[in-house]
């Protein structure tokens, strides 16, 4: 995990405030450039996810970091309620449409314990200033049984896919989305932000520490984004 040596990846005291400040500022362009530098995958891959999580019982549902509310809709499509929750207020002024915005960290959710029966949440935890408080979290709000399903990226494991991938990520990727966005210091900070992930290891043993049963992992984009489901333990 980064310590903050990079201006551009703040330590926990700063991230908070760095991230919201960036997400404010690219929310306009935020959609079509995740479209273009993910030639259009991402939406298949938040659709899995939804399909992971959602099934008969599934009636209420959290997207954390939802963004512009990408995953927000595919799961209203679903006829799940969705409540989408967002740091940045220039996100949620983007997204638009009637489901329940709220503006809040994943730390401290402002909801009662067991009021989801799913919840998700797509390229954040990456984001989050402490994902063991999120996810423990995430445990308190989820009714026993429920879901947590993450999309995010990842490295392919094929060392010629994963010398592309690198190429393309940490150089391509800031140049498509400084020039769509016009903010080219987000988008340096967005390939290099993968430092903050947990390993595929520690993803487990967080996720059962906080009260899951241990996560299935999913790769998808030939490993270049991967989806993580695990299911709340009963207390």
């Amino acid at each position: 995990m980064n310590q903050g040596g990079d201006a551009l990846l703040p330590s926990e005291p700063a991230k908070q405030k760095y991230v919201q400040s960036m997400f404010d500022r690219i929310a306009p362009s935020y959609e079509l450039v995740n479209r273009v530098m993910t030639f259009g995958l991402d939406a298949r891959w938040r659709s899995r996810l939804v399909d992971a999580v959602t099934g008969a019982g599934v009636d209420r549902a959290l997207d954390i970091g939802c963004g512009t509310g990408d995953l927000v809709r595919e799961l209203s499509r679903r006829g799940v309620g969705v409540t989408g929750l967002d740091l940045s207020m220039g996100m949620l002024a983007i997204a638009g449409g009637a489901e329940p915005r709220v503006q809040a960290v994943g730390e401290a959710l402002p909801f009662s314990d067991s009021t989801f029966d799913a919840v998700t949440s797509g390229f954040a935890v990456r984001n989050f200033s402490d994902p063991r408080r999120v996810f423990a979290e995430v445990a308190r709000v989820l009714k026993p049984g429920g879901r947590f399903g993450v999309l995010e990226v990842a490295t392919p494991r094929n060392p010629l896919i994963r010398v592309g991938h690198q190429i393309y990520f940490s150089k391509v990727v800031p140049v498509i989305g400084g020039l769509l966005s016009k903010d080219h210091t987000a988008y340096r900070y967005l390939p290099m932000s993968v430092v903050y992930l947990p390993s595929p290891q520690e993803w487990g043993r967080l996720l059962v520490d906080c009260g899951f049963f241990p996560p299935t992992r999913i790769r998808v984009g030939m490993g270049a984004a991967q989806i993580v489901i695990a299911e709340r333990r009963a207390a």
